[in-house]
Order: C-alpha cells, then structure tokens, then sequence
C-alpha cells in the first residue's frame, strides 16, 4: 500500500467493499445470503403475509429479486419459518434461536468496525458522513439543473 494520502472516495470504497465482503462471507458460512438474512430479521419483528413481507423487504428487491418468496421458502426448508393456513410466516423456535444467534454474531462485527471509536467519535463521524453524503446530493442537483449528465471526473 503506499503511503501516499487517500482521498474520501477511496475510503468509502474501501470501507463499504471490507464490510459488504466480511458480511457476505460470514452468511456464506451459515449457507445464507443477505436477503435470508433480511427476511429472517424482518420476520423477528412479528408475522407476515407474502404481500407484507414483500412491502417490508421492498428496499432490498429489484427486478432481478422481485420478491422475498425464494428466501422465505429455503428459511421454511430450515424450519425456521413456518407458513400458517392464513399464508401468514412466522419464525419457529428454531428460527427465533436461530435469528438470536446471527444477530449476535453480526452485532459483534459491527461493534468491530468501530473499534476504537468512542460514542461521541461515532456520533461525529455519522454526523460528517450525513453531511458529506448532503453535499453530493445537492451537487447532483446542480449537475442536474445544468443539463449536466456526468460529473467532473
């Protein structure tokens, strides 16, 4: 790596590739993917019909996921979701036991991500990032309202 400064761009990248690439590759290992995982801790929450979950999880899902019903019906082969004669999907014990222990084990990669980090430091770096984040919408509005279709490299 050299030791020539990195510019925010590069941080941002490195920082969401890291943490995209240690999040996949711990579902990975349990045999999941991030949208198992979404549908399991959306249905912690309480049950849900199909169309529900659909609504909840619709953040996530495209036109290549259209729908959650692919991942809901491998945490049903795990038996960690249950279908009742309603079509409503609930966690079973062992889906509740299940989401207990993935949540653990993700709050603790969160916590080590911020290692280091005090709560006012955290609170400040979201703050930055939240005005960062602000500063790029509003200049891709000004791009916008100029007819501009790429920004400055």
């Amino acid at each position: 790596m050299s030791d020539a400064p990195k510019f925010l761009g590069y941080w941002l990248k490195h920082i969401d590739q890291t943490l995209e690439g240690n999040f996949a590759a711990f579902l990975a290992a349990e045999g999941l993917l991030r949208r198992h995982w979404q549908t399991l801790h959306t249905l912690a929450d309480g049950p849900l019909d199909t169309a529900g979950l659909d609504v909840a999880l619709s953040p996530y899902l495209d036109a290549h996921d259209p729908t959650a019903a692919p991942y809901v019906g491998a945490l049903e082969g795990r038996d960690w979701v249950a279908r009742d004669n309603a079509g409503t999907y609930a966690l079973t014990p062992e889906g509740v036991a299940a989401h207990a222990n993935l949540w653990e084990r993700i709050r603790i990669q969160r916590a080590a991500a911020t290692e280091g980090l005090s709560a006012d430091d955290y609170g400040t770096l979201l703050d930055l990032l939240r005005r960062v984040a602000a500063n790029v919408d509003a200049y891709a509005l000004t791009l916008r309202a100029d007819g501009a279709t790429s920004s400055p490299a």
